[in-house]
């Protein structure tokens, strides 16, 4: 029989961020979901516990709104003992109760397990989780007849509205919590679980500030902020649009605020990852139409955990 740690998971608290950020980074694949902030921006609402087995180079994940299985680990993916960590965490899950289950497992974690092991897994697709992944030049750029639409957008605004673009800084927050909750008041954010969330970890992104890899832009028109957004590193090579907001009575003004962004504070990265559409008909509509160079797809994994434990026995 396989001797293994088993998992003992513990509240994520602010003090965890340098750790699992090692961790995150050394993941072959930079996703969105599993950066800290995206773990501990929305705690509050989604509370987060994490395991770290000190005989693994990986930390576990279970989040308080999904009770049916663990997410995806972090950590060095392509170093792993998979067989033995399938086996440990179907000890905790059939234990509990719960089916043997992984969430939202992005789609290089899947490729990196043996074939062996992979051959006794279910894999189940899971397009509504997909994260959509940009080519920065490409949105700065906006060429071709695929993007007429887009120009034409922009094109509306700029020549419509006396606006400003100011790259975010501590100054602006008042300004942007101002309009975050007037952009809050006119959708009932009180009475929407998800939007009352988010509305919390935009607070919470703003009052860390100073020590989250976060960077972000308002704009104004006719001296009032009319839309924001705000962003994370999530690799050298990648920053995630976190958050982006802008009223509904200016034309235009989501696709300037995008282009002006990436054009701005963006042009160091090579891709720009703006998330899940979240099985939303219209959003997945609204990110189609940017043209996504590739997406991060992710998967959940079931298993019988017999034949995942009689090989561990074996071996």
């Amino acid at each position: 029989m396989l001797n293994f740690a088993p998992l003992d998971f513990v509240p994520l608290a602010l003090s965890d961020r340098e750790r699992y950020s090692a961790l995150y980074s050394r993941c072959s694949e930079a996703c969105s979901q599993y950066s800290f902030f995206a773990l501990w921006g929305w705690n509050q609402t989604d509370p987060i516990e994490l395991a770290w087995p000190e005989d693994s180079p990986l930390c576990w994940i279970r989040s308080g709104g999904q009770k049916d299985g663990l997410l995806a680990p972090v950590g060095d993916w392509a170093s792993v003992g998979w067989t033995e960590e399938f086996r440990r965490v179907g000890a905790l899950l059939s234990g509990a109760g719960l089916p043997r289950r992984l969430l939202d497992v992005p789609e290089s974690l899947v490729r990196a397990l043996p074939g062996d092991l992979l051959a006794k897994l279910t894999l189940t697709e899971l397009r509504d989780e997909w994260e959509y992944i940009y080519s920065v030049p490409e949105l700065v750029g906006l060429k071709g007849g695929k993007y007429a639409a887009k120009r034409a957008h922009i094109k509306t605004f700029f020549e419509n509205c006396e606006w400003e673009y100011r790259p975010l800084l501590p100054e602006d927050f008042p300004e942007l919590l101002a309009f975050q909750s007037e952009w809050c008041a006119r959708r009932d954010c009180a009475e929407n679980p998800l939007l009352c969330a988010e509305d919390l970890a935009v607070r919470r992104a703003l009052e860390f500030w100073d020590v989250l890899p976060l960077t972000g832009a308002t704009l104004s028109v006719n001296g009032k902020v009319a839309a924001y957004t705000i962003g994370e590193e999530l690799s050298p090579d990648t920053i995630d649009i976190r958050f982006e907001k802008a009223g509904s009575e200016y034309a235009g003004i989501y696709q300037a605020l995008n282009k002006l962004f990436l054009e701005r504070q963006g042009q160091a990265y090579q891709w720009v990852n703006r998330e899940e559409d979240m099985g939303s008909e219209g959003l997945r509509k609204a990110k189609l139409s940017y043209h996504p160079g590739r997406f991060l797809k992710k998967y959940r994994l079931d298993w019988d955990g017999t034949e995942v434990e009689a090989e561990a026995e074996s071996g």
